[in-house]
């Protein structure tokens, strides 16, 4: 039941970027992932042991391509 909840979740942020409301829609979800952002790099400057850095190093870089992604969704579909 939790697979079929997540594509719902980005079909429906999917349509919210690009229905009218879409610079709201974009600004919310990349504050979003800017304040993920700043929380990983906070993270890794405390010191994380080397597993958990490779870790925290990889969501960096996931959250990167995320807000990538939602900056090109907003371009196209506008």
């Amino acid at each position: 039941m939790e697979a079929v909840k997540e594509p719902l979740m980005l079909l429906e942020i999917e349509k919210e970027l690009a229905g009218p409301g879409r610079d709201e829609a974009f600004s919310r979800y990349d504050t979003m992932l800017a304040a993920l952002g700043e929380r990983i790099d906070a993270e890794m400057r405390s010191g994380l042991p080397p597993e958990e850095f490779q870790k925290a190093d990889a969501l960096k870089e996931a959250d990167a391509i995320a807000r990538k992604i939602l900056r090109l969704t907003v371009r196209v579909a506008g």
